[in-house]
């Protein structure tokens, strides 16, 4: 069922088309405000409010555009992962170049596709304990989620990520405030977990 992002209240629907390009908004019986406004909103916007951690964009990602199955994660969501595990696959590698470069090393001396499946099943390996731990803490504390609704709301909420390649766009020679991005997808993660309620 369709859910009110700005007070988490279900409702009927979300909007009312009148033809191909005319749709009138759905207000909230409970709160009064447009049931949700980011349906008409370009992925600019949404960026942007992610960005800001406005609860709103996480309902609207998590309820109401993403089909609610009762088990597994939607695909998009899957190679959104995907996408995010060979990011860091590639800012690690980054990392380790430019901290190796003037150590002689065993591991920079391997060949690159031992360092390429090395980081990959590092990440692969981070990227599974987060989500295990995550849901424990979840299942522990008896929070009514589904447990593919938080793994999709952390994978979704660590957009952030995706910040670093403009450190090494820009030539960065360490990457001094990958902390600083660590800290934005935490706080997006607790967020989105969060936007629920």
């Amino acid at each position: 069922m369709p859910t009110c992002v700005e007070c988490g209240a279900p409702v009927r629907t979300l909007y009312t088309q009148y033809s191909k390009d005319n749709i009138r908004l759905t207000s909230c019986e409970a709160c009064n405000e447009f049931a949700d406004k980011y349906i008409e909103h370009d992925f600019v916007i949404i960026f942007i409010d992610m960005l800001l951690h406005k609860p709103q964009v996480y309902r609207h990602l998590l309820l109401n555009r993403i089909s609610q199955t009762r088990e597994g994660i939607e695909p998009n969501v899957q190679r959104f992962a995907i996408l995010l595990i060979l990011f860091e696959v590639y800012i690690k590698w980054f990392r380790l170049e430019t901290y190796y470069a003037d150590h002689d090393t065993a591991f920079i001396q391997r060949p690159l596709y031992f360092q390429y499946f090395y980081i990959l099943a590092l990440c692969i390996f981070e990227f599974i304990t987060f989500h295990l731990a995550v849901r424990c803490a979840v299942r522990w504390h008896s929070l009514h989620y589904r447990l593919n609704y938080v793994s999709m709301a952390l994978i979704i909420s660590s957009f952030g990520k995706m910040l670093l390649i403009l450190m090494v766009i820009w030539d960065y020679k360490q990457l001094e405030y990958s902390w600083l991005v660590s800290i934005i997808v935490l706080a997006s993660n607790v967020e989105a977990l969060s936007g629920k309620n």
